[in-house]
């Protein structure tokens, strides 16, 4: 087969699959979509006030994790023969894992229907 013919190929299969997709997804987020307007509109909003909220905890708790493990670099940690390293790393991390947009379910769950 030519490397012409091979591209077509790959590109019909790309268009098709991107037609299709959508189509198999609808069919199933339809039935379960029913979120009111009032969930997406708090959605939206409280996003755009908790988005720099966690950005600025993010960074601020990475750069005092940084300050801290270079402070403490081999000094003994609370576990068996490990360093603070550990300890501090990981409350770095959990600062900016979990959720940076507040989706309308959340709102459902905590404060309604």
């Amino acid at each position: 087969m030519k490397p012409k013919n091979i591209a077509r190929l790959l590109a019909a299969i790309l268009f098709l699959s991107t037609i299709a997709a959508p189509t198999i997804g609808r069919t199933e987020e339809a039935a379960t979509q029913q979120d009111d307007g009032g969930y997406v509109l708090g959605s939206i909003f409280l996003s755009i006030l908790y988005l720099p909220i966690k950005l600025v905890t993010c960074v601020g708790t990475n750069a005092g994790a940084a300050i801290a493990y270079t402070a403490t670099y081999g000094v003994p940690g609370n576990y068996d023969g490990g360093t603070n390293g550990r300890d501090i790393g990981e409350v770095a991390r959990r600062s900016c894992t979990g959720d940076w947009i507040i989706p309308p379910q959340q709102l459902k769950r905590d404060y309604g229907g």
